[in-house]
């Protein structure tokens, strides 16, 4: 019998080379594992002649072993990013689960033998052994002071604990919690392998949450980008963890907030797990982000997963996306249609359709057609004619005054559709033009109307209008009508104009929250009023009764005027001295109305006499000392219009020529600056960006102003005012490089800004919000830096 040669004196040869080979190419992998696999199986099937030892094949495992674990040291310690590295760690795990296959073959082809057979009597095999001695090495290393052993181990571990059998329970133990410490590894890369290594390790056992807890905090609060993208990619899919991986959508890493699109799209098998509020969120996230990839990874799991959730029907699609209260489902109806033509080929817009709408219907066509309100061929194949149109908008318009509460929301959402429908069609034919005309005015004078269509309906009525003046008496004839009867009833509910416009007297006098009337429908027949007065004392006579139902009459039909007219001004752009019949229209309604005691009467009063005089200047200034009034002593929501209505004038006929034509033009900056320091927020934030848009436009420069603006933008206090910070840091970049003038006047205010913002910051507290000083005094010098003048 022929004498087995040793393999062990082979090792230090063979090993060596086999690790030297791998790291060329990684399509010898496969050869290679299946090489050392031979040689694996040699050493340990090998037994000296005399048999010394009964150990004698465990011993030359060890052998092996050691020789293995020699070579694997080596690529220990390089850096991140060698490719041999990189290759070397791959034919290792390569090698692992070659081994535990062969293995697993071997119990089963002895299983095919076996009937009595326990499972543990087949877990110790020579790739268990193996695995178990590698992983014994690698934790050794698993706290090492050299990071780059540390981002080794944990790599090789990721790799090796995928594919391993059955390994010892006490180091599997052991392997678990030295992974979960290096998740909070001061090294970024160690713990992106960390996270490779653990997710292997989550499920509903206690440790397995305990990670799926750790990779949501990770999710939350780690600082580095590549962390929170190897946990979103690779933590585990649930009702938990789902908000935790929606909310990385607005993460500030792109390619985190695309991974997020792509993991969703592949893991969720049915959008519907997520509520429409998600689905509202996730799209409005997805479309509008500046990153265009992250919006092409948007529409890709919009067109193509979610459609085919939805059988490519866009009208079940839309049916889940609830466009009633939508604000992103335009959007991504357009990015469909953008996406998949082979959809849009598939719309058929049929008698039987428009006879049948449903929001989701009205919506889909309105989109529709707005997609492609540039080609008029196609509008014609889809828009019925004029006359049919205005058929459908009363039959749903009949059918939406007679529903219930809950039905009448589906049935409003489809009469608008239609009505901006309207928008797209050609007047050219009379006769529907007619029809069309007769119809919004019977829906204007009807008492249902609501305050969204209102606007829709003025603005159909001045595209069928011959010219603006046309369109101004057409409006101003309904307004008269709808005013029949009421001259006589508001007289008792107005100030007299001679008593200093003392705005400020009796507020809230009526007890009826008008506010909430105006998110509704403006009168319903009077039906509040009945349910009021049948709610309210019994001691109350019928003279009181009659008055206050009057009262509520007038109120609600001024509210419904001043709605329209605030529409038709907001449409027209003639001067008023060419429409002399507006002068009319201001004297009779909305002059009494700003002397109302309802605010929001002369919220609206104010609003619609602040768009009259944008129309006239010389209205604008004989009513300017009005609107300071009404800054001064008015109630916040009356500050906020007024201040508003000033800063649109400032802006529309210029600082100085205001300032030189009004009476009292000499306090308007006070005021202004007064504003500046006010409470109310919206007031605030509303003063600023007035105030910067005067100075942009070059009709105001006041260095003073330019410091109290400075001192906003730094003061901790104005943090929590969104609206006021980003008009401020568009502001100050763009008026100081913007010209050398602008620059100077910044650096004259330079020196007493910063001290002044230095002494502030020593009496606040040291939180979030206030800015440092070194970085004050750097964005200063940036601001008043000569060399980024435009």
């Amino acid at each position: 019998m022929p004498v087995q040669e040793n393999p062990i004196v082979t090792l230090s040869t063979i090993i060596p080379q086999i690790f030297q080979d791998c790291q060329k190419s990684t399509s010898n992998h496969r050869t290679n594992a299946i090489t050392l696999r031979k040689v694996q199986m040699k050493c340990s099937s090998y037994r000296s002649s005399n048999n010394e030892s009964s150990n004698n094949q465990l011993d030359n495992e060890q052998a092996f072993n050691t020789e293995f674990i020699r070579n694997l040291n080596k690529i220990l310690p390089v850096k991140k990013g060698q490719t041999n590295s990189e290759r070397v760690i791959k034919f290792v795990a390569s090698f692992v689960a070659f081994s535990c296959e062969k293995d697993k073959e071997l119990l089963n082809n002895q299983n095919d033998n076996t009937t009595d057979y326990e499972d543990d009597d087949y877990e110790d095999t020579l790739s268990s052994r193996f695995a178990e001695c590698l992983i014994q090495h690698l934790l050794k290393g698993i706290e090492a002071k050299d990071k780059n052993v540390r981002l080794r181990v944990c790599h090789l571990i990721a790799h090796l604990i995928g594919c391993l059998g059955s390994i010892d329970d006490d180091l599997y133990e052991r392997l678990k919690v030295e992974l979960t410490k290096r998740l909070l590894d001061k090294e970024a890369g160690v713990r992106v392998k960390a996270v490779l290594a653990c997710s292997k390790l989550q499920g509903d056992d206690d440790h397995g949450k305990y990670v799926i807890e750790k990779f949501i905090g990770m999710l939350r609060n780690d600082p580095s980008a590549e962390v929170r993208r190897a946990v979103i990619y690779n933590i585990e899919y649930n009702e938990e963890t789902l908000a935790y991986i929606l909310q990385r959508a607005r993460d500030v890493d792109p390619i985190n907030r695309r991974g997020v699109f792509m993991k969703i799209a592949e893991e969720i098998n049915d959008f519907r797990v997520l509520s429409i509020e998600d689905r509202e969120k996730l799209l409005s996230w997805g479309l509008t982000d500046r990153d265009s990839h992250v919006k092409k990874a948007c529409v890709r799991m919009l067109s193509t997963s979610w459609i085919q959730h939805a059988n490519d029907n866009l009208l079940e699609l839309l049916e889940r996306l609830d466009v009633v209260g939508s604000n992103i489902a335009q959007e991504a109806l357009i990015s469909i249609f953008n996406a998949r033509p082979d959809i849009v080929q598939m719309l058929n817009f049929d008698d039987i359709f428009w006879e049948n709408l449903t929001a989701e219907g009205s919506f889909l066509v309105r989109v529709f057609c707005e997609y492609n309100k540039e080609d008029e061929g196609k509008l014609d194949e889809i828009l019925p004619e004029v006359t049919r149109l205005a058929f459908y908008i009363q039959k749903y318009n009949n059918f939406m005054n007679q529903a219930s509460d809950e039905e009448q929301v589906n049935l409003a959402f489809i009469v608008g559709q239609l009505f901006l429908l309207a928008k797209l069609l050609d007047y050219g034919d009379e006769v529907g033009r007619r029809k069309m005309c007769s119809l919004l005015r019977e829906m204007l004078m009807s008492s249902n109307i609501l305050e969204s269509h209102i606007e829709s309906i003025v603005e159909i009525e001045k595209k069928i209008s011959i010219n603006e003046r046309d369109f101004t008496r057409s409006m101003i004839e309904i307004i008269t009508d709808i005013r029949e009867g009421i001259e006589d009833d508001e007289a008792p509910s107005r100030l007299t104009y001679q008593d200093d416009y003392d705005l400020s007297a009796n507020m809230s006098r009526l007890s009826i929250n008008i506010s909430s009337m105006k998110m509704s429908v403006l009168s319903t027949d009077l039906k509040q009023t009945e349910r009021r007065v049948s709610n309210s004392s019994t001691s109350m006579d019928d003279s009181n009764i009659l008055q206050e139902d009057n009262e509520m009459k007038v109120i609600l039909v001024n509210l419904k005027c001043l709605h329209i007219i605030r529409c038709m001004l907001e449409k027209n752009s003639e001067s008023l001295r060419d429409n002399p019949s507006m002068y009319g229209l201001m004297n009779e309604i909305i002059i009494p109305n700003i002397q109302s005691h309802e605010p929001v009467l002369r919220e609206l009063g104010i609003h619609c006499l602040g768009l009259c005089c944008i129309l006239d200047q010389p209205l604008a200034v004989e009513n300017y000392n009005l609107f300071m009034h009404c800054l001064r002593h008015g109630h916040p929501e009356l500050q906020i219009k007024s201040l508003m209505v000033m800063s649109d004038i400032l802006i529309a006929y210029g600082y100085s020529t205001i300032v030189s034509s009004t009476r009292q033009g000499n306090e308007i900056m006070g005021l202004l600056q007064e504003c500046l320091k006010n409470e109310n927020e919206q007031v605030h934030a509303i003063a600023v960006v007035g105030i910067s848009k005067l100075m942009l436009s070059k009709m105001l420069r006041d260095k003073y102003v330019l410091k109290e603006l400075v001192l906003l933008y730094f003061d901790s206090d104005t943090a929590s005012n969104l609206r006021l910070r980003q008009c401020l840091s568009y502001f100050f970049p763009v008026f100081c490089h913007s010209s050398f003038e602008n620059q100077t006047l910044m650096q004259e205010i330079f020196l007493p800004t910063l001290i002044e913002l230095l002494k502030k910051y020593k009496n606040v507290d040291k939180n979030d919000n206030a800015v440092p000083p070194l970085q004050i005094a750097q964005q200063l010098v940036d601001w008043t830096d000569p060399f980024k003048v435009v």
